[in-house]
């Protein structure tokens, strides 16, 4: 059986599991119902309720730089730290620090110059009192001693072999979205961007691996190692991570850049199959963004039991070992291509440029997602793009139908991790496609090269890239960001044919079938491609809809034998199709549905089952609250 016969009854069977499955696998995957907490077998502890929505305070101060000291007590599952924070004040009168801090024992809080200060715990927050009022030209520093028994943030794990390699003992950090609190003081949200150093205490057989470049190493006298990470560039403070654990450590490099990729004693040659095309990716991304890989190195570590299936810390991304070493497999499969590449893409999208606040996160996920389906286009040809777009599209529509439906800008999120799911990514992917085909290939490719170079190493929101786009392509693009960026859903379009042999007449009726509900849009801007075959020839035309109800006449040269609807699949909608061949006397059919004439070539099949369609093995980051509902790690 080749591999288009192979994807074509994929397709055609997935239509019958997304009937019978929607529900099943759209809450497997997305949705965050309740179970029972656990514990993991591995040593991994979970707290019993998922991350509550926190006020966002106002900013009194710009933090600048944090160095990090960390040892543990691995038996209590304990973290000894001590972190340094250098800041400005905002304002004049500044006397009172408030960082976001969960569930330490606070030891001692002074300035730099060792002056006591007194200090408050809040639940989540650690108020320091200054020894006087300072002002907006003064810099203050902070030191916090502590100690800590991290219930999010920072996890331990046990050794394990039952997963088909051994995984040693280990300690990781995941901060996304505002987890890193619960292991050193901190202000924990995007808009805000440092610069950090860690000094990471280990066993003597232990590697610690964290952001930046590794500057040194210290044996110490009581048989432990000290390891001291600096990140020069600018980063929010959810990037920030540590990987402690006995670890073997590959070496690669894409022109001055070290790549690095920390994996298993024993499973080196997994590893490197899944990392093989790092620098290929790397190599593409800076080349057709027109802004190099910003930072000194790019570490690949992976981690057992992993929150999700990848994590873009900055410099360092943290990876499920379970989505990266597959003993069973001896080739580099989509699912891995997909993941490695999705977490390289924030390095420029996310971590140079970050979402002003989560309700932007799309700017983040929608943008890394697309950015997989592009590296596939580089390599594999338009229609491996179009196929992952369709995919996209199918995972979106699936959870639209089971969840709360939202927009891509969602400011009434009542959990921040309820805006992981397929909205911002998948629809998030879909967008940014519709807004490449919108403005033209090489505008949109323009356009992103200067929205990096104006916010790289600071912050952005949906506005913020509207006004590129609009400056780059000469066009206002107000209504197409109102409702597919800050309007919920999509359209549903009921679509009717008829020709007239007489007149040579093709009568369109297209009526917009979407119910908008408070978030949504009753009518919906579509420019819209139509490919007709007839018995002369193949040529597209063009119509947009902008009313609930239209019909379109368009004058052919001869009669139709396929009319089909959307071919390059450059939007994300629904159609039914009213009428069928025998009926219409020519074919009338959906380009989004259609399955592909050519493959990828090194690439046997696009999907390992028929439920992958469904059930993504690649970067979704399955959250807290559903991972703790999980019977097994």
């Amino acid at each position: 059986m080749n591999s288009k016969k192979i994807l074509r009854d994929i397709l055609v069977a997935s239509v019958i599991v997304a009937i019978m499955s929607a529900t099943t696998v759209a809450r497997s995957v997305f949705s965050r119902h309740s179970s029972p907490s656990r514990t993991l077998t591995s040593g991994l502890s979970r707290p019993t309720q998922p991350t509550s929505a926190r006020k966002r305070r106002a900013r009194s101060y710009d933090v600048l730089h944090y160095v990090i000291r960390t040892s543990f007590d691995v038996p209590n599952k304990a973290l000894i730290g001590e972190v340094d924070v250098t800041l400005k004040p905002l304002g004049n009168g500044f006397r009172t620090v408030e960082l976001d801090a969960e569930d330490m024992t606070i030891e001692r809080v002074s300035l730099s110059d060792g002056t006591r200060l007194t200090s408050k715990e809040r639940p989540g927050t650690l108020l320091i009192t200054l020894d006087r009022d300072y002002s907006s030209a003064d810099t203050v520093t902070v030191v916090i001693r502590y100690r800590t028994v991290p219930q999010r943030g920072l996890y331990f794990i046990l050794s394990s072999d039952t997963v088909g390699f051994q995984r040693p003992r280990q300690i990781w950090t995941q901060g996304e979205p505002e987890e890193n609190h619960y292991w050193f003081p901190c202000y924990d949200f995007p808009d805000d961007k440092v610069t950090s150093e860690q000094y990471i205490t280990t066993g003597s057989n232990e590697i610690a691996i964290a952001n930046g470049i590794l500057v040194q190493t210290v044996d110490n006298p009581d048989n432990t190692r000290t390891f001291h990470w600096q990140m020069n560039q600018p980063h929010s403070s959810y990037l920030i991570s540590l990987v402690v654990g006995d670890y073997t450590k590959l070496t690669d490099s894409y022109g001055s850049v070290p790549l690095e990729y920390y994996t298993y004693r024993g499973t080196e040659t997994q590893a490197l199959r899944a990392f093989s095309k790092t620098p290929t990716m790397m190599r593409w991304f800076s080349e057709r963004l027109g802004h190099g890989f910003p930072y000194d190195k790019y570490a690949q570590t992976v981690v057992g039991n992993f929150i999700f299936g990848g994590m873009e810390n900055i410099s360092a991304t943290t990876l499920a070992d379970t989505e990266i070493l597959d003993p069973d497999s001896n080739t580099l499969d989509y699912a891995k291509l997909n993941l490695v590449s999705h977490e390289l893409a924030h390095s420029w999208f996310g971590n140079l440029v970050t979402c002003r606040d989560w309700s932007h996160l799309w700017l983040n996920e929608g943008f890394a997602t697309f950015l997989e389906a592009a590296f596939l286009e580089s390599q594999f040809g338009r229609e491996a793009y179009l196929q992952e777009l369709r995919k996209d599209a199918a995972f979106y529509y699936l959870d639209d139908a089971t969840r709360n439906r939202h927009p891509l800008v969602n400011p009434n999120y009542p959990l921040t991790i309820e805006l992981f799911d397929a909205t911002t990514y998948k629809k998030g992917a879909f967008v940014v496609h519709m807004l490449r085909e919108t403005v033209g290939n090489d505008v949109f490719w323009r356009a992103l090269n200067l929205y990096l170079s104006e916010y790289e190493y600071s912050i952005a929101d949906s506005k913020d890239l509207q006004k590129v786009f609009e400056r780059v392509s000469g066009q206002s693009l107000e209504w197409f960001f109102a409702q597919w960026v800050y309007k919920a859903g999509y359209p549903e379009l009921r679509v009717n044919a008829r020709y007239n042999r007489f007149k040579r007449q093709l009568t369109l009726g297209i009526r917009q079938t979407q119910k908008p509900g408070i978030m949504g849009t009753s009518v919906f801007r579509l420019p819209l491609d139509i490919e007709i075959a007839t018995t002369a020839g193949t040529h597209s035309e063009r119509i947009e809809i902008n009313r609930r109800t239209q019909d379109f006449v368009l004058q052919l040269d001869g009669h139709p034998r396929t009319v089909t609807i959307d071919r390059d699949v450059r939007l994300l909608k629904k159609l039914i199709i009213t009428g069928s061949r025998s009926t219409l006397g020519f074919g009338l059919q959906d380009g989004a549905a259609l399955t592909l004439n050519t493959m990828a070539p090194t690439q046997p099949e696009w999907f390992n089952t028929m439920q992958s369609i469904f059930v993504s093995r690649n970067n979704e980051k399955r959250s807290a609250s559903t991972l703790l509902r999980s019977s097994t790690p």
